[in-house]
């Protein structure tokens, strides 16, 4: 008996679960901030970014194993075409400033119907996976770009699958009908040690919005935070964005 083909969410599931750390990027666009930093070996923005910057030992000669990410996770609802050829060189305005190698490419299952806010239009719910040498690492990294709401894709793979992200960053994130300030609500159910992030995702400042159409398509995203986010004061200009600085904040429990 032929064996049915395994769905596009349990195929990405399935994907996920191979990978030792994961770094997980919504609303991403076509930045690669978070590689540029976690490949470099953790060189801040400067560091990176000088015309006379160093060249970087490898990053796991810097930074122990369970500081550096092997696998990369973005999602948002567009830029299909940059990331569907697999040919895609980035630049110093996608944040990357190191090397930038693709060693293999695929396009994986795509997922059906990933949007509950946005349209499904017919390049929602396709994956990508990159095999990738950034910097001077010895070891390759993934990278995998889905074209799906961020909220589904915590809710539904994340959430639904107990994967982990020890890492959570999030850059520009201006809203354009969602706001990133739910993901304090989740943090500690995925098990998240670090979110890198500038304020718009930070809850509790001045002005911040309901984020009334995620309490309304996704309201286990919307349970009250159990985590306090604790700025490290020892570590600035991580990454530059339209909105201020990217920062770390260490994830603790409240109380």
């Amino acid at each position: 008996m032929l064996q049915e083909p395994m769905s596009g969410e349990a195929a990405l599931t399935e994907e996920l679960a191979r990978y030792r750390c994961l770094c997980y990027y919504p609303s991403s666009g076509t930045d690669l901030g978070d590689l540029d930093f976690f490949c470099s070996g953790k060189l801040l923005w400067g560091e990176r970014t000088a015309d006379s910057r160093r060249t970087a030992e490898p990053a796991e000669e810097r930074v122990p194993s369970e500081d550096l990410p092997d696998l990369f996770v973005h999602t948002d609802i567009s830029f299909y075409q940059e990331f569907a050829a697999g040919d895609w060189i980035p630049t110093p305005e996608n944040g990357m400033h190191g090397k930038f190698d693709v060693v293999a490419f695929r396009e994986l299952p795509t997922v059906v119907n990933p949007n509950r806010i946005w349209t499904n239009l017919p390049h929602s719910g396709k994956c990508f996976e990159y095999k990738l040498q950034v910097w001077d690492s010895s070891r390759p990294v993934t990278l995998i770009f889905c074209l799906t709401e961020n909220e589904w894709f915590v809710a539904n793979i994340l959430l639904a699958h107990g994967i982990r992200a020890p890492f959570v960053w999030s850059k520009s994130w201006a809203g354009g009908r969602t706001y990133g300030t739910w993901l304090a609500n989740v943090l500690d159910k995925l098990q998240t040690r670090k979110l890198y992030t500038d304020w718009l995702c930070l809850p509790g400042q001045r002005g911040e919005p309901r984020n009334r159409l995620v309490e309304a398509h996704y309201p286990e995203l919307m349970t009250p935070a159990t985590v306090r986010l604790v700025r490290n004061e020892a570590l600035h200009w991580i990454d530059e964005g339209s909105h201020g600085w990217v920062e770390e904040f260490d994830v603790l429990p409240t109380g």
